[in-house]
């Protein structure tokens, strides 16, 4: 039989990408991330929820961009040349989050991961939280992004957008 910690097994490891907002470290589980891509203009969308801060055109897809930034209580800032679109698959749609910087990828034990609830209570948009050299990373739940209301009126707007209303 084989080492288990907490329900894991010990050998088990997890891939992340790790990207920056105001030189706090966050990551998202490298299987939910599509792509990494350079800003693009962003387009308003009329009437969408507040977190989102627009659309974007990849490939013929239309992508909202959704603020990260105000979903975690960080203040607002003017968009910049090295800013980075990280598209993840987010329940049922694929979403474009602005991020500071990208910084790459690592891959950690799956034990090394805590359940954020137990060390920050209230954090319902990570999901669990890991210590790097540079200190304390949380890993970001990108299916509780969105509350129902707001992925409902996202889909209002986007249909609106596409002509479907």
């Amino acid at each position: 039989m084989g080492d288990f910690q907490d329900g894991i097994p010990s050998t088990a490891m997890v891939d992340l990408l790790l990207f920056t907002l105001d030189d706090r470290s966050y990551a998202l589980r490298l299987e939910r991330v599509a792509r990494v891509a350079p800003l693009v203009d962003i387009t308003p969308l009329p009437a969408a929820p507040a977190i989102v801060l627009g659309v974007i055109d990849v490939a013929g897809d239309i992508l909202p961009v959704l603020d990260i930034r105000q979903r975690f209580d960080l203040p607002p800032r003017r968009q910049r040349l090295e800013d980075a679109l990280v598209m993840v698959h987010a329940g049922q749609r694929l979403v474009a989050l602005l991020v500071d910087h990208v910084t790459g990828t690592i891959q950690l034990p799956a034990a090394s991961l805590v359940p954020v609830e137990g060390v920050v209570p209230g954090t319902r948009y990570f999901d669990s939280v890991t210590r790097l050299a540079e200190g304390p990373v949380f890993i970001h739940d990108v299916d509780h992004f969105l509350s129902l209301a707001e992925a409902a009126a996202l889909d209002d707007s986007l249909g609106r957008q596409r002509g479907d209303a």
